[in-house]
């Protein structure tokens, strides 16, 4: 019934639609800080809650590990001048339990094919502008099979306001993305955005650009950029910044913030703030829904199976399965690579030697940089450098200090939107480099190896000061071979 449409072309004021990273955002500032201010806290929630009829839908908590319904929404100008309702942009749920080894996070794209409750077969999206908030969780929850505790419905006017507040967020993006707009009529026109490959800091309207773009890829990507620059965010937003803002984010959330009544109890509320607490050390986990596909026949529909959802929900509600840390490289593990590498005599499957192509794009990211280029002598078979989004340049530490840093990317022609990339910093200890998982000795190199639940995200290492490391895609289509293929062929530049 309410078919996509591209954002209309106007300041970035009419395009706070957003992502639910804001949400998480504000969840995690009111977690860290009400307990200080608990009873003004649900005199704010209380103003803005919706009305006991939602709570039938809910599961009421009893005390133990807790499911958040987190929806981002927008009521624009132009649609209430029209009489339409509003749209919710992104769903996505979180599992607080503290005892997993993660804060497990799912991204519901919003084309995703469903039933809704009374109104039949159509995407998710829908139930928001049909039914709000209420039908939102009886889809949810008829589609997963998944029991809600709790939902949190956020308008974006906020974001801005709140990423700025907490000092911004230091973020690795991993392509460039750009849209002008130029040649396009208004009524065609995407909201513009031009940032540029490479670690560096978001502020508010950046931030909202980067999470909330989707003009080029698909909502499968477009939910793990969302829950990318989330784990980044919450790596380096301290307890203590929290505090200091917590007057100030409070207000912003008032105004932007929406609960079910049941958080407008003290005792409720308590639970919860506990579980965060509780929580909020522990690395967040991106559970992504398998086989998932894509229709293009008519509406454009994200398709996954009853047994897909209900497998991502059992890995929400309790945690992924992992594999046991390793150690890296005592001499033994190292004869043991050694042999192994002289029997198989190839690279991971899906790779080829590419040390020129490699050695071009030190070239272009080395340009007027006084910082050691490292170049991949590996790459992916389907992947493709990207010399437009290859590139050197200066950015701010959070200590104010001036640093170069380079960024080089490949584009997986083959995956819409997936991009990996290998980045360098003349900074020791950036945040996206905090806790490391374990490490490995490859090739009298030792690397940090960073996990999300069995997959390798990120691999890295630190020389001279400056730190180094290879960045797996944002739905991690890396195998963890590959990565630690591509780091252990790192070559400098000379």
């Amino acid at each position: 019934m309410f078919e996509d449409r591209p954002e209309r072309f106007a300041p970035w004021k009419r395009f706070l639609t957003g992502s639910l990273v804001m949400i998480l955002v504000a969840a995690t500032v009111a977690t860290l800080t009400a307990f200080s201010q608990r009873q003004s806290v649900v005199q704010v929630i209380g103003k803005r809650a919706y009305d006991n009829s939602i709570s039938r839908y809910l599961k009421a908590p009893t005390g133990g590990p807790q499911t958040i319904l987190l929806i981002g929404s927008d009521s624009r100008k132009e649609d209430r001048r029209l009489g339409l309702p509003p749209r919710s942009d992104t769903m996505m749920l979180v599992r607080l339990d503290p005892d997993l080894a993660v804060t497990p996070v799912l991204s519901i794209p919003r084309d995703l094919k469903v039933t809704i409750p009374g109104r039949g077969v159509t995407k998710i999206n829908e139930a928001y502008s049909l039914g709000g908030a209420k039908l939102v969780i009886r889809t949810i929850t008829l589609a997963t099979g998944l029991e809600i505790n709790h939902v949190v419905n956020i308008d974006f006017r906020g974001f801005i306001q709140a990423v700025d507040r907490i000092g911004c967020v230091y973020t690795d993006i991993d392509r460039r993305y750009y849209n002008g707009n130029v040649g396009a009529f208004v009524r065609e026109a995407y909201a513009k955005i031009n940032i540029k490959a490479g670690y560096q800091k978001l502020c508010g309207p950046k931030a909202l650009d980067f999470v909330r773009f989707r003009h080029l890829d698909n909502d499968i990507v477009r939910g793990a950029r969302q829950q990318s620059f989330l784990r980044q965010a919450k790596q380096q937003v301290g307890v203590t910044a929290l505090f200091k803002n917590a007057k100030s984010l409070k207000n912003i959330i008032a105004k932007n913030t929406r609960t079910d009544r049941g958080l407008a109890n003290g005792h409720n509320l308590q639970r919860l703030l506990s579980l965060g607490v509780k929580s909020s050390g522990k690395p967040v986990y991106q559970v992504q829904i398998p086989n998932i596909g894509f229709e293009n026949d008519g509406p454009s529909y994200v398709i996954a199976s009853e047994s897909s959802l209900h497998k991502a929900a059992h890995t929400l509600k309790f945690g992924p399965k992992t594999k046991p840390p390793r150690t890296g490289g005592g001499a033994g593990s190292a004869k043991s690579r050694k042999k192994r590498s002289r029997s198989s005599g190839s690279l991971p499957a899906g790779m080829i030697y590419a040390k020129d192509e490699g050695k071009k794009q030190a070239v272009i990211a080395g340009f007027r940089i006084g910082l050691p280029v490292y170049y991949p002598t590996v790459r992916l078979a389907t992947a493709q450098y990207k010399d437009s989004h290859t590139r050197s340049y200066r950015m701010t530490t959070d200590e104010g200090k001036r640093a170069s840093a380079w960024r080089i990317v490949a584009d997986m022609t083959r995956e819409s939107g997936e991009y990996y990339g290998v980045q360098g910093v003349n900074w020791d200890d950036p945040p996206i480099l905090k806790g490391p998982h374990t490490t490995k000795k490859i090739r009298g190199r030792t690397f940090d190896l960073y996990y999300e639940g069995n997959k390798l995200g990120m691999v890295a290492f630190h020389k001279n000061g400056a730190s180094f490391w290879v960045q797996n895609t944002l739905t991690r289509k890396l195998t963890e071979k590959q990565m630690l293929a591509i780091a252990a062929s790192l070559r400098k530049r000379h």
